[in-house]
């Protein structure tokens, strides 16, 4: 199979084949006499591993750890298993961060609905950011916040009777 036939196989670049052969992740191509790659049967299977391993958030230097690994399949499973398990650990801090970040942007969002604009030009001074302080109270107030607008006495996290909400 030719580059330009394997790249619109998986759909990727012929560049983006050249990348991974040259990093050691695809088999490098024999040659045609006119210097065309040539890939073998096996490099859409090991494409997709790639695809897929990059898709899961691995590294190419963890996917190239994996590939280059022994031929025991439960030793190649284990090193798998445990390049996942740090995936999953950095994925769930992340998810942390994001959620914090999420906390003081929905707070700063409600403190820009509901003050003047603070002074001068934006960027000029810090008031136009909540403190710490502010922070937690606005989001106070968003938990306290009712589903509906039905004047009923449930709340967000609760599951409402009154409504369709």
């Amino acid at each position: 199979m030719r580059i330009g036939e394997l790249a619109r196989h998986a759909g990727v670049s012929t560049s983006q084949l050249r990348y991974y052969e040259e990093r050691g992740l695809l088999g490098p191509a024999k040659r045609t006499e006119s210097g065309y790659r040539v890939y073998g049967p096996d490099a859409p299977r090991r494409l997709g591993f790639i695809l897929r391993a990059k898709a899961l958030g691995l590294s190419l230097g963890e996917i190239r750890t994996l590939i280059r690994g022994s031929t025991d399949p439960r030793s190649d499973q284990a090193r798998l298993r445990h390049i996942i398990a740090h995936k999953l650990a950095d994925t769930r801090h992340k998810i942390d961060e994001l959620e914090l970040l999420q906390h003081d942007l929905e707070a700063l969002y409600l403190r820009l609905d509901r003050s003047a604009s603070p002074c001068g030009h934006i960027g000029d001074c810090e008031c136009w950011l909540p403190t710490e302080e502010e922070v937690n109270r606005m989001m106070a107030e968003v938990h306290e916040a009712t589903c509906c607008d039905c004047d009923c006495d449930c709340t967000a996290d609760e599951t409402c009777n009154c409504c369709d909400c």
